[in-house]
């Protein structure tokens, strides 16, 4: 029998006034903040890389960056291979260049500030619930300045587990003092956002376009091509 994507019983939508969100590829430009923080690369090493086309870099980092859940060390050493560099520098000059600089790149999708802003100017409560270590995290937050604008940010680090486990999303329903069935998730990735919120009750919007859905489960019923459509997703408007 083929697995079934979870679900829970769907309260009236009136009564859904919590939506939480991912953070990477969610509410952010993954490519564009890899763009952002080429550019930045370049400029920090000029000395040692020389003149190298921004598109040569990206290129690198794609080939291995996996949207971000590939080893970094993987990453910086396919800098260093792929590129003709005058002076290799050491992994260590590049994971803290990373760490210092690639949150400061972080740009948000475009329509994610303007959907935020509708949510909460019609009612809703919002939540973050995000993978990775705080500091890499809280710092592309502040460099989009967005926490203003939800209720609570989990970071999985701060909980010791990782998303899916359903850990993470607890934390911040309980923060929110939130049932899961009262509450929308918003994500991009099929497991660790869509069917991590639905095993603790909450109603996943699937952003489709980033990670294909895996075979063998059946796919959510409500699903997005846009940011933008959160909002008439969770009025009704659209499945």
């Amino acid at each position: 029998m083929r697995p079934r994507h979870p679900t829970c019983r769907l309260r009236h939508r009136g009564e859904m006034k919590f939506v939480l969100f991912d953070l990477d590829d969610t509410l952010t430009d993954r490519h564009a903040s890899l763009e952002r923080y080429v550019d930045r690369l370049r400029a920090d090493f000029a000395a040692e890389l020389g003149p190298i086309e921004a598109a040569r870099v990206l290129a690198a980092i794609l080939e291995v960056d996996e949207r971000g859940y590939a080893p970094r060390e993987r990453v910086f050493t396919r800098l260093q291979t792929a590129l003709a560099w005058r002076s290799v520098p050491e992994l260590i000059r590049l994971a803290d260049h990373w760490r210092e600089q690639f949150p400061r790149s972080t740009v948000l999708r475009p329509g994610a500030l303007d959907t935020l802003n509708a949510l909460r100017k019609r009612g809703f409560t919002l939540g973050l619930v995000t993978n990775g270590p705080v500091g890499l995290q809280q710092g592309k937050i502040d460099q989009v300045g967005i926490e203003r604008l939800f209720a609570t940010i989990v970071i999985s680090e701060q909980v010791g587990v990782h998303k899916p486990d359903p850990r993470v999303f607890q934390r911040a329903l309980d923060q929110l003092a939130c049932a899961g069935a009262e509450a929308w998730f918003v994500g991009d990735h099929p497991r660790n956002d869509v069917l991590g919120a639905a095993g603790v009750g909450m109603q996943p919007i699937w952003l489709t376009g980033v990670h294909p859905w895996p075979d063998g489960i059946d796919r959510p019923g409500h699903r997005i091509d846009r940011i933008e459509d959160v909002l008439r997703a969770v009025m009704g408007d659209i499945d």
